[in-house]
């Protein structure tokens, strides 16, 4: 990781805390906005990764994943952008889906990194364990009104802590022969 790359994380990372805070103090009003939030980002992903695949990927080796993806992200965001006025659902459905999602990948992750003698193996350890927890938390207080909005919060702090840790790491250059 380069050196701006790694102040731009770092920045970033502190607007994701900032943002975070901001949005545990009005819990009413935060629904609306991680909820238009989710839409917005999974509609442009999905734009993202079909404009990569119309430019690149489809003559690529296995470019058709880029489609696929692109189509259920933009599929999502179109999807999520319909149910802003279910607020509530969008935002349960999104830190449980998404982090279980996340939370296999990581595990998996790990255990290939493991595997290589990859000392990464760690951070990606903490990453599945906090997303599994999140939705182990968003599952139990399912009835609660502000907390799916605290959990979404907390995980964001949590991978922006993460970020922030990742971009201070020092990482080896690997030279191949």
């Amino acid at each position: 990781m380069s050196k701006t790359r790694r102040v731009f994380s770092i920045i970033g990372a502190l607007f994701v805390i900032q943002g975070a805070l901001i949005l545990m103090l009005v819990p009413d009003m935060a629904f609306e906005l991680i909820a238009i939030g989710i839409a917005v980002a999974l509609t442009f992903s999905g734009i993202k990764y079909l404009v990569y695949y119309i430019t690149h990927a489809q003559h690529m080796v296995g470019g058709k994943w880029f489609l696929l993806i692109g189509l259920i992200l933009f599929d999502l965001g179109t999807f999520a952008t319909l149910l802003i006025d279910q607020a509530r659902a969008i935002l349960i459905i999104y830190v449980a889906g998404a982090h279980l999602i996340g939370a296999i990948l990581n595990i998996i992750r790990t255990v290939g990194n493991k595997k290589d003698g990859n000392p990464a193996w760690k951070i990606d350890l903490s990453q599945g364990i906090g997303n599994f927890a999140q939705v182990v938390l968003c599952l139990v207080f399912i009835n609660h009104v502000s907390i799916p909005v605290y959990i979404y919060c907390i995980g964001s702090i949590y991978t922006a802590i993460l970020m922030i840790v990742s971009a201070c790491k020092k990482t080896a250059i690997v030279y191949v022969q």
